[in-house]
């Protein structure tokens, strides 16, 4: 059965932003998933009695970079500058004729949440050496802050401590999280009603089957895969219920994430990190216990820097991991001496008969059906993301991101009774070969591009265009394709061999194209803000279970029987 489906959402919105004291009220359309990439400033320039200074102007400098954002003060003295870089610090000077420059330093903007400065410029009528102001701005306070948020910096990123380097471990910082086995959840929703964006571009599973990418690979053993390299990221934001006409379309909460720009300066890393069984414990109660085998590794490099000094900037990241984990730590009866009697890993399927049973297959089916014990399954990836940021002038900066995950995982067979008998993964009671199982693919393709411009002192424009592929199809062990076949001892599952029931030309391939717009007018103390947000989604999924035929047999000899019969 092969399913293909296509859907386009086109999506308009409104709305009318009205600052007083501080506080926010949004009207707004239906919107579609938007993410936010960039911050602002807003300032309020005034002389020393407090009259406002209208057309000063005020110039933001984003020390590392150079990178160059300026405007003009309206008649009540207030400045808004959009679409600025995440991060710091920011040297912002305002300046007016007739009065002493004012510059403000260490000014780091946060995701989505701007920074306010209040300027208080004084006369030139009497000489005096330049002021120069060192302050730090507080998003908390900050007359932007619009509704509950968690941001996470990249400080934080790089300090705080995190086994699986997913950005999973940093999302445990809002209040309103909860994890679960299928993913992270917030608020208690369903982790596929969260909303993920990264540079703006949607970022989650689109099929519906998990809820971000990554997350297809996990199993019991191990979480998934990161789907992006931490040391790639800026920043990170978590909203819960925020009152900003940009975002939207979640139920759970909305999780921003902004990658890392070039600078001015040079910068790499190199890093390294394993662990292997000397972590795992190898007793239960006193007994000794098959762990298996347990390994990780991670290599991985970074390196940022100017193509073009004040102009041109660069960012690339490149990570490959490695997880071996054990497949099945369930042992045959009399595999070997310490096992004759049973024990804590012991089942009651007996090596001899399996012995046999694969000896008869590859003789007379010229199949092999692989190990039944000992055998190990691992999720290799490998992630790369290259970034360029462009300052055309100070008005116009441009972004273009290319983003790449390549993943794929041993997945245990089914336990569904949907097919056969069910219930045939490996426990005390059952033992399946391990050519039975699958793999899962999770290939990821992301390239987003984004235009923050300034077309006039109280016009501003954020136009964002992206594409993502992503591949999800199975992979079965066992080539050719051979039947699936059960075999019951008593009332339940003995052994299995053959294609998992579920895995024949499962494929799982999906595309979305993106274009979001936010148009916004500021007048005074108003600021109307007009968006477009427009995606064609298109997947093609084909399912045909069973197509490989399955047989359950009552016990071995009956098997034997039947087979000798076609033989």
């Amino acid at each position: 059965m092969s399913l293909v489906r296509t859907r386009t959402r086109v999506f308009h919105a409104f709305a009318l932003t009205l600052v007083v004291a501080g506080c926010a009220a949004l009207f707004a359309g239906r919107l579609a998933a938007q993410g936010v990439t960039t911050s602002r400033i807003t300032a309020l320039v005034a002389d020393q009695q407090g009259q406002p200074l209208s057309g000063a102007r005020v110039v933001a400098v984003h020390e590392p970079s150079g990178s160059q954002y300026a405007g003009s003060t309206q008649p009540d003295g207030r400045v808004m500058i959009p679409g600025m870089r995440v991060g710091g610090p920011y040297r912002v000077t305002a300046s007016y004729v007739g009065f002493q420059s004012q510059t403000k330093r260490g000014i780091t903007l946060t995701l989505g949440i701007g920074a306010d400065l209040r300027f208080e410029m004084t006369a030139l009528a009497v000489q005096v050496e330049g002021i120069t102001v060192q302050a730090q701005a507080d998003p908390v306070f900050s007359t932007q802050h619009t509704g509950a948020a968690t941001t996470v910096q990249v400080e934080a990123l790089e300090q705080l401590p995190t086994i699986n380097r997913r950005v999973e471990d940093f999302l445990r910082l809002n209040p309103q999280y909860s994890g679960t086995s299928f993913g992270f959840s917030f608020a208690g929703q369903d982790n596929r009603l969260n909303n993920m964006t990264v540079d703006g571009s949607y970022f989650n599973n689109s099929f519906g089957l998990a809820g971000q990418p990554g997350d297809r690979v996990s199993t019991t053993t191990t979480p998934g895969v990161a789907p992006i390299s931490l040391d790639a990221i800026e920043q990170v934001q978590v909203n819960v219920s925020p009152y900003d006409v940009r975002q939207g379309n979640f139920v759970g909460a909305g999780v921003n994430v902004v990658t890392r720009s070039g600078t001015n300066d040079y910068r790499g890393t190199l890093y390294y990190q394993t662990r292997d069984n000397s972590f795992v414990g190898s007793k239960i109660a006193g007994e000794d216990f098959d762990i298996g085998t347990f390994n990780y590794s991670q290599l991985g490099a970074t390196l940022g820097g100017p193509i073009l000094r004040d102009r041109l900037f660069f960012f690339a990241s490149f990570e490959r991991d490695g997880q071996t984990a054990p497949g099945t730590t369930w042992r045959a009866l009399g595999s070997s001496p310490a096992d004759t009697l049973g024990g804590v890993n012991t089942t009651r399927v007996r090596a001899s008969s399996l012995d046999s049973l694969a000896d008869f297959l590859r003789t007379n089916f010229n199949y092999d059906p692989g190990p039944y014990q000992g055998y190990d399954f691992d999720t290799p990836s490998s992630r790369f993301l290259v970034r360029l940021d462009y300052n055309a002038n100070e008005r116009n900066k441009l972004t273009l991101r290319y983003h790449m995950l390549n993943s794929n995982s041993d997945i245990l067979l089914s336990n569904s009774s949907s097919l056969g008998l069910g219930s045939r993964r490996s426990t005390n009671q059952s033992l399946n070969f391990s050519r039975s199982n699958y793999a899962i693919l999770e290939n990821l393709r992301s390239i987003v591009g984004e235009w923050n411009s300034q077309f006039s002192p109280n016009v501003s424009n954020n136009m964002i265009v992206g594409y993502n592929s992503s591949d999800e199809s199975r992979q079965n062990n066992t080539p050719p394709w051979f039947p699936l076949v059960e075999i019951r001892e008593g009332s339940s599952n003995y052994t299995t061999f053959g294609f998992e029931p579920f895995t024949p030309s499962n494929q799982l391939r999906y595309w979305n194209f993106q274009f979001q717009n936010n148009l916004t007018y500021q007048r005074a103390s108003h600021a109307f803000t007009f968006g477009l947000s427009f995606e064609r989604y298109h997947s093609n999924n084909v399912f045909f279970p069973g197509a490989q035929s399955v047989y359950v047999y009552n016990s071995l000899a009956d098997f034997y029987t039947d087979a000798n019969d076609y033989l």
